[in-house]
């Protein structure tokens, strides 16, 4: 079930127009709900019990009825729970329990939910209504601040009922520093999101009451228990048997690394038909060669696509469907890939999110570590060491997708030398920023620079220890606000459902009170869970470099035809007309060789697009 819509004071034209918006994301069904205070509609993707179902779920005294977004994982466990209860249940839809779990525990009930979701539950016997979404943000779900509450998990769904999508240029200077903005801000005036982990509960009078359910715990233990990696292995697996529940066909999303392997190979030792895709682009850095070789291994029918630079010209269109700017052309990727899985027949696509966060696989999550460890003097060594070391060793030695050339190289010395006056905010995310804050003043036009609002608003502490800061703000903004929501907006939009099975609640809970040294350990990134795949996976897996996904901006086959597009779309007349960004500062972008000041023009890139999709020239 993946498109949910609603709010106070809808005509039923609007309720219809809202979910007509929303058709890609559930092409299977429709359902509407409305009384005199409340309109609730829903849009189905069927994956469980694909008959055709009669929608909303409602409470068999018809005062509970719900709507959901997403698939809830231990369904026939709170089934079980609430039959023993005395409720009962007449289809094999997993939503079919809210009603009832609604009854039994109120505004708990999130907590009793594993799974990926965003929830509305109306209360007729007191007329409230509850909002929930789940712990890491895998389903969204976008509020209206003014005016009756409003609600859909697309915003081009909440302009069909007349919300003002007025753009927010008071918070460019944060999107650019970010490439994303942290929940619950967008760039629209009038729209937020309703955070990962967060419930919302409206009463009949209007009065809000947001809730905060989950956090992961940031309280390490001081040495690794002994059956650590027993603990380990059982709840991965049983993760993964969670998320195979469909009865429609399913796909995995496979590459070379160690994530979407073991994927894999939990899926086919439990006896799951499924079958893997995998996305190059002619470059090399491509994997597709080895992902063949795995899939063949396990006896799996693999199918692989090429993106080419072709494709450059789908971006507005990929734009388009994400509703909010993310500064990344790999959503093009994303796009493709999705559009590709559902061409061959599967509903369902599974991915390996989730072990890079909480086993620390980044590579600024090492060196943050190596940061607050070396202390104030081993800092100031190795900013020199990084400011003369050849940029070829320093490329041999650094983790990253591309060549940093001499301007990574700078922007790493820079961390280490300046490490002292960062926040804890800007230790956490400064190495995977672009742009320097004169980049950013220079890049925004004058009569906007006066108006910006500060990016320390999301600057919110979660541990003294920056490591595990760090570690935790994953889940409050980049999970959500940058990963996921790649995933949830390019796969819903070929109607295909994204499941990251590795996201479940019970495995971040595990891995966050975790030592750190299992997760780096003298050196070596995800240690535990490393040590989880050699005992599945091949050598040829296990022990291969960590190879991070992204678009080849700086290969011969991508940086011409991108920069003859870029140069299109930023020319000087565009930007006149919307006045937002500064060509002066632009233009020496498209003198780029190397891959970070290409990736700085594809972020300009894809917001001008964003602004002239949202805003009439003056």
């Amino acid at each position: 079930m993946c498109g949910i819509c609603g709010g106070h004071a809808l005509s039923e034209q609007q309720l219809a127009r809202m979910l007509a918006a929303l058709r890609h994301r559930g092409p299977d069904g429709i359902g509407t709900y409305q009384d005199e205070t409340i309109s609730l509609g829903i849009t189905r993707l069927a994956i469980l019990d694909p008959e055709p179902l009669t929608l909303p779920f409602r409470s068999p005294c018809g005062q509970i009825t719900a709507i959901c977004n997403g698939e809830i994982y231990n369904w026939q466990e709170l089934r079980r729970t609430l039959t023993a209860q005395g409720h009962q249940f007449h289809t094999q839809c997993d939503c079919e329990v809210l009603p009832a779990a609604w009854l039994a525990w109120g505004t708990e009930l999130p907590r009793h939910l594993n799974g990926m979701f965003a929830l509305a539950i109306h209360d007729a016997r007191e007329g409230s209504l509850f909002l929930a979404r789940d712990r890491c943000g895998q389903k969204p779900l976008y509020l209206t601040t003014q005016g009756p509450l409003r609600f859909s998990s697309e915003i081009k769904s909440l302009a069909q009922a007349g919300v003002d999508l007025t753009p927010a240029p008071e918070h460019l200077q944060s999107w650019l520093s970010l490439r994303y903005l942290p929940e619950p801000t967008t760039l629209f005036a009038h729209i937020e999101t309703l955070p990962a982990a967060h419930s919302l509960y409206v009463e009949k009078n209007g009065k809000r009451t947001l809730t905060r359910y989950w956090e992961p715990p940031l309280i390490p233990q001081p040495e690794e228990h002994p059956q650590a990696l027993e603990e380990l292995d059982r709840l991965t697996r049983s993760s993964v048997e969670l998320a195979l529940q469909a009865d429609v066909p399913l796909s995995v999303y496979l590459s070379a690394g160690v994530d979407s392997s073991l994927l894999a190979y939990y899926a086919k030792e439990l006896g799951a038909e499924f079958t893997s895709t995998s996305l190059s682009f002619a470059a090399a850095s491509d994997e597709g060669p080895e992902a063949a070789i795995f899939a063949q291994s396990l006896g799996i029918t693999h199918h692989a696509t090429t993106l080419t630079p072709e494709s450059l010209t789908e971006l507005p269109r990929v734009i388009a469907q994400m509703d909010r700017p993310i500064g990344d052309a790999l959503i093009l990727a994303f796009d493709h890939l999705a559009q590709h899985t559902r061409s061959l027949g599967s509903k369902v696509a599974l991915g390996g999110e989730g072990p890079d966060e909480y086993f620390a696989g980044y590579s600024f999550q090492k060196t943050l570590l190596t940061a607050q460890r070396l202390g104030p003097v081993g800092r100031n060594v190795a900013a020199a060491t990084l400011r003369l070391l050849p940029s070829q060793v320093l490329n041999r030695l650094a983790q990253f997708p591309a060549k940093l050339g001499s301007s990574g190289q700078q922007k790493a010395a820079s961390y280490f030398r300046e490490f002292s006056r960062k926040t804890p905010f800007q230790r956490a995310t400064d190495l995977h920023t672009l742009f320097t804050p004169n980049e950013m003043r220079e890049l925004l036009s004058p009569d906007l620079l006066s108006q910006q609002t500060p990016l320390s608003q999301f600057e919110h502490p979660l541990s003294e220890d920056d490591f595990l800061n760090a570690l935790g703000l994953q889940y409050r903004h980049w999970l959500p606000d940058w990963s996921l929501i790649r995933q949830d907006k390019n796969t819903m939009a070929h109607g295909l459902e994204y499941r990251a099975p590795f996201l479940d609640h019970r495995l971040i809970d595990f891995a966050s009170q975790l030592p750190t040294s299992s997760k780096i350990h003298h050196g070596q990134e995800k240690y535990l869970w490393r040590k989880l795949a050699a005992r599945h996976l091949p050598k040829a897996v296990t022990h291969r470099p960590k190879q991070p996904f992204y678009l080849p901006l700086e290969h011969p086959n991508w940086r011409k035809p991108f920069l003859a597009f870029a140069r299109e779309r930023l020319s000087r007349q565009t930007l006149a007309q919307h006045g937002w960004l500064n060509e002066q500062a632009i233009e020496p972008l498209f003198q780029a060789t190397q891959f970070l000041p290409l990736k700085k023009l594809a972020a300009i890139l894809i917001l001008q697009l964003w602004i002239e999709q949202h805003t009439s020239s003056p």
